[in-house]
């Protein structure tokens, strides 16, 4: 994966559709809180997004809220095959980033 845009996937356009999730509990966004580490994209149309939260102990509930709404959005996203959201310094990041992977993306949240 590279840092720079495929052609067909724009980084800026994935970062801001990421950057854009709010936090649930405390309501600003990923981007207003300078939460979203990295952005990569493969040239197959995946791209991964690695973040963080405002602690390492915060909610699952909220932490796995949060991944998936990252991926929805990004997946709706032209020329994304499939988004992987990758949480870290969390206390129980692995399983975090396993429950937002493993799991079927649905429709925009209730809490939004």
């Amino acid at each position: 994966m590279t840092e720079r845009s495929t052609g067909r996937i724009n980084q800026d356009q994935v970062r801001l559709a990421a950057a854009g999730v709010p936090d649930p509990e405390i309501r600003l966004t990923l981007g207003e809180l300078d939460l979203i580490d990295e952005v990569l994209i493969g040239e197959n149309g995946d791209v991964l997004i690695k973040y963080h939260l405002t602690s390492p102990l915060c909610p699952s509930p909220f932490a796995v809220q949060i991944g998936l709404e990252v991926r929805r959005r990004v997946e709706q996203i032209d020329g994304v095959r499939k988004c992987r959201v990758d949480i870290r310094d969390h206390f129980i990041a692995q399983d975090i980033s396993a429950l937002v992977n493993d799991s079927e993306v649905g429709p925009e949240p209730s809490w939004l």
